[in-house]
């Protein structure tokens, strides 16, 4: 990491060099919005590299600009974007007073992940949802899953007890059927897909634009449910090195580092950032059905001790090659640390004993994007990325299997190896766009490859085997290809109406192999391949109906192909052998969704109806006995057909000059198409037709005041009736458990002073804390374990 930071800065300073010409033509002025002075505030010189920032006051100087009539343009959040032109003279200056509206409802926010295209969010013709900066510093969000919490139809939700692996939830679908993006590149899939959000710090994020349903025809295998499409900033106009500091109960710190610049010609920038995060080991829960039962320690973590390091730099290039191109080559770095189990004495640090879970992630990755546009219609956009993720993990079950099977004898120290896997990938994704009179076109392709070798201890505990108790090490190799190709044209019938048809071709290819370090079954693992083709069209209307109100309309459809490590397989020890049968079909989706959104001068009111048909969902489960016979623990399996349908409403408001308020409420419903076989001939056989964790209905409430340097939010999270399994070691004390709602709050205070910024919040304040716990099944788990949480901060503005 050292080489490659001492490279990149090599190369910026080798750029420094390329100052602008000095033609002493000045431009000085301020900008105020009411009568007041903005801080803050962007200032560009349209079709340039040149830019500043307004300071503390408001005011704000540049120098050297190009002679002649130049459009200077004003940005920044909460504010309508402003140009002005004006005529620059050599060796003179030149006054320009600008004025500021506000847009308290950041609706001249641009998007990108709907169309691939630039767009305001209120005039792109796909739904868009974006989480901005400004928010993300609100709620305090450490990591991306913080981040999404409150957005209309997104659900985070933890899926362990133990390892305290959270997914997120689209509209009722799980993770593994949405695609997470990073700059437009679907990093973050196979081992990433868990933990790996948690692991994504938000220091260096600009914005997280969500786009629901299916979006297969854009972004290919996985985008059944949606998209999220994670957004780094761009250096700033100005040096900045912005460090913060923030200290929580149960050792939950956090320490925060971010540098941004430009050279003088503004065509060369860097960003840099740092961040650790830390916390301690928490119990306060015990093993219960009642919440009187569950309030009482039982020694082992709710929440386990974490220790995570992140790094990454962001290096920007314009006008390299050609007067309107962009150069972008971006890094980044993850250590975590983290481990539970029994506490006492620390039980849980040596990594080997029952009860303890210990995971180390170790992960690289790096980007470069190059995008250039030539007749003012036409661009191409390239970009490629590679990731290395390792993992070195540790649970109980080759311990317990072991003892199971040698009456309670432990196995030799010497024997013991953690589960290891590492896996690489590389993505590349080309596209085309050109503007043709009311058509903008675009075309493109993207290919993925991903190589995972994983291993781990295994046991036959199978009585009837000849191996019956014996230890091996099982060793897989997968790899997986993935080629598509996809079109859209976005069609302006007339100022009012846009259609936008698209569609995407892929090919996808997979393939795992198995061994063992001894002989352990009757016969080799055969190797499993897995080869299918995938079309996906999709169809979109836009219509202005009013200035301010719009309609859209969206059907599409998408397709998932599994391999490699699922999401669903975190639970399982050492080295998971799935079966995937060439017969397997891959999953496939039709989505629908119908839009209606108003966007005033103080108020935007957004209606979302959705649903979305599943054929073929795929589920992993137990081996049948032909494939157990073949040395394989687990099959995938296309289980059923479901469906996914509601709708969701959000109010977004300026009460006041300085009180905003955001309400959203979403209706669910979600079945499969029959009763699920776990549960046929039971009395929870007609409840498991409902997808699990998928609440009936979800709401948040948000309120922010902003006045005078203080701003005060409060936020609360509402979550209905969901059913969820449990699954007992004790066949005849399974069930699934129709929960009662609940709702959770949060509220943080700032001041802002100067270059300083004092900041102090708590979460779950009302110390909520899920009412019924089981040891024995660790994805029994839909709230919160332990409760409310308080942190206090100081982030400072050193350069500005």
């Amino acid at each position: 990491m050292k080489k490659i930071v001492t490279l990149v800065l090599g190369f910026f300073m080798a750029f420094q060099v390329q100052a602008q010409e000095k033609t002493d033509a000045m431009l000085f002025g301020d900008v105020k919005c009411n009568g007041k002075h903005v801080p803050y505030v962007n200032i560009t010189i349209k079709n340039t590299t040149i830019g500043t920032m307004t300071d503390e006051t408001g005011h704000y100087k540049l120098a050297n600009l190009p002679v002649g009539k130049i459009t200077v343009v004003a940005q920044s959040i909460g504010y309508k974007t402003k140009e002005q032109e004006v005529v620059m003279k050599r060796n003179k200056g030149t006054e320009l007073f600008i004025d500021l509206e506000e847009d308290p409802l950041a609706l001249e926010q641009v998007v990108v992940t709907g169309t691939r295209t630039k767009h305001y969010i209120k005039d792109v013709p796909i739904r868009t949802e974006v989480i901005t900066a400004k928010s993300i510093e609100i709620k305090n969000a450490s990591n991306l899953y913080e981040v999404l919490e409150g957005t209309p139809g997104i659900r985070v939700e933890q899926q362990c007890q133990y390892c305290n692996f959270s997914m997120i939830r689209m509209q009722g679908l799980g993770s593994e059927n949405t695609q997470v993006l990073i700059n437009g590149q679907p990093l973050y899939s196979g081992l990433a897909a868990v933990y790996g959000l948690q692991q994504m710090g938000t220091d260096d994020v600009d914005r997280v634009e969500v786009v629901k349903g299916a979006g297969s025809a854009l972004y290919g295998s996985g985008a059944i449910a949606g998209a999220i499409n994670i957004i780094t900033k761009e250096p700033s106009y100005v040096p900045e090195i912005k460090v913060s500091t923030q200290f929580g109960n149960f050792g939950t710190n956090k320490y925060d580092v971010f540098a941004s610049l430009r050279n003088e010609k503004g065509n060369i920038g860097l960003t840099v950032n740092a961040g650790k995060l830390t916390g301690k080991a928490i119990d306060q829960t015990s093993e219960g059905t009642t919440l009187s039962e569950v309030k009482h320690k039982d020694g082992i973590s709710d929440r386990v001790a974490s220790n995570l390091n992140n790094a990454g730099f962001g290096l920007y290039a314009s006008n390299i090659f050609s007067e309107n191109d962009k150069l972008i080559l971006r890094g980044r770095y993850t250590y975590e640390k983290r481990e539970g189990g029994i506490m006492a004495d620390d039980y849980y640090k040596n990594p080997f004993t029952d009860g303890t879970e210990s995971i180390t992630t170790d992960r690289y990755e790096t980007e470069l994007s190059y995008k250039t546009t030539f007749n003012e219609t036409s661009e191409i956009n390239f970009s490629v990325a590679y990731a290395s993720h390792n993992r070195t993990a540790t649970n109980d079950t080759y311990l317990c299997d072991f003892m199971d099977t040698h009456n309670d004898s432990t196995p030799d120290v010497r024997n013991m190896r953690p589960y290891l896997a590492d896996e690489n990938s590389v993505t590349g994704t080309l596209t085309y766009g050109k503007k043709l009179n009311s058509h903008h076109l675009l075309i493109g392709a993207q290919g993925s490859f991903d190589k995972l070798k994983e291993s781990g201890m295994y046991v036959i505990v199978d009585p009837e085997s000849d191996y019956y108790g014996t230890s091996y090490k099982s060793i897989s190799h997968k790899s997986a290809h993935e080629l598509g190709f996809f079109a859209q044209d976005e069609w302006q019938l007339s100022n009012k109406i846009t259609i936008v048809p698209g569609a995407r071709f892929d090919i996808h290819h997979s393939e795992e192999e198995y061994s063992a370090n001894k002989q352990v079954f009757t016969a080799a693992f055969p190797e499993s391949k897995f080869n299918k083709n995938s079309f996906s069209p999709r169809i979109a209307l836009k219509y202005e109906v009013l200035p301010k109100l719009t309609l859209r309309a969206n059907v599409g459809t998408g397709f998932r192909a599994p391999y490699g490590f699922s999401e669903d397989l975190h639970l399982c020890s050492g080295s998971p052998r799935v079966w995937k049968s060439s017969d397997l079909e891959p999953e496939k989706s039709i989505s629908y969704n119908l839009s209606a959104d108003y966007y005033g001068c103080k108020i935007r009111f957004s209606a979302n109806l959705f649903r979305t048909d599943l054929k073929d969902k795929i589920a992993f489960a137990d081996a049948d006995a032909q494939v157990a016979a073949l040395g394989y623990d687990y099959q995938w399996e296309n289980i059923d057909n479901a469906f996914v349908q509601g709708v969701e409403a959000s109010l977004m408001t300026n009460l006041f000059s300085n009180l905003d308020a955001t309400v959203n409420f979403t209706l669910n419903q979600g079945e499969y198409e029959h009763a699920r076989a776990d549960w046929v001939g039971t009395q929870y056989e007609k409840d498991s037709k409902y997808i699990s964790r998928f609440p009936a209905s979800t709401g948040d409430i948000k309120f922010e005041y902003n006045k005078n340097g203080w701003v005060f939010s409060i936020d609360g999270s509402y979550q209905g009736r969901m059913y969820i399994d449990y699954y007992s070691e004790d066949e005849n004390l399974s069930k699934i458990k129709h929960t009662s709602p609940y709702m959770l709050f949060n509220a943080k205070i700032t001041k802002t002073i100067r270059s300083f910024k004092l900041y102090a919040g708590a979460k779950n304040i009302f110390n909520y804390i899920q009412p019924e716990k089981h040891l024995d099944d660790a994805a029994f788990m839909y709230a919160p374990m332990y409760g409310t949480m308080f942190y206090a901060g100081i982030s400072v503005n050193l350069i500005k």
